[in-house]
């Protein structure tokens, strides 16, 4: 199975960025970024504003944050959308960068990755009597999976426990 960015993806983000966020504006406002500091500044001397990336990396974290959430709570096929949104933001994060390196493709491939395995889960879902997918059938680690549903199962309950203190 193939994991690297697919031209047919980017009409696929395109779509999911409408229905999930009206937009990349959408993305852009919902996780905002305090930090001014690129920390990685003094070895990509070619960073021309170091707020871009910080707020990049912010955006990319957040999309893979909401989708754990969703993986964690079987909303798979959300799970996906996000999943590839944060693809397709770290690529263009990369390219727009000129992030070319290993660390930033192989970032990319995982986010693929969990993309397509979402997918084939919200797939079982629609049709149950089919061969469950497992995260090994796609480079993945089940005991990284199980440890990353519980720290997303872990963030939800830690925000409805603080919106039902207030």
């Amino acid at each position: 199975m193939q994991f690297e960015w697919k031209p047919d993806y980017d009409a696929l983000v395109d779509q999911f960025l409408k229905l999930h966020f009206a937009g990349a504006g959408g993305i852009t406002s919902l996780f905002p970024c305090m930090r001014n500091e690129y920390p990685w500044a003094s070895h990509r001397p070619d960073v021309i504003d170091s707020r871009i990336p910080a707020k990049n990396n912010t955006e990319y974290h957040g999309l893979e944050r909401h989708a754990w959430q969703y993986h964690a709570t079987a909303q798979y096929e959300f799970a996906y959308h996000h999943w590839l949104l944060a693809a397709c933001w770290r690529r263009e994060d990369a390219m727009a960068n000129n992030f070319q390196d290993e660390k930033h493709e192989k970032a990319v491939r995982y986010c693929v990755k969990q993309a397509l395995y979402n997918k084939a889960l919200h797939e079982w879902q629609q049709f149950p009597n089919a061969k469950t997918p497992v995260p090994e059938d796609f480079e993945l680690i089940s005991a990284d999976i199980e440890k990353k549903e519980y720290n997303a199962l872990s963030e939800i309950e830690n925000a409805l426990a603080k919106r039902n203190n207030t």
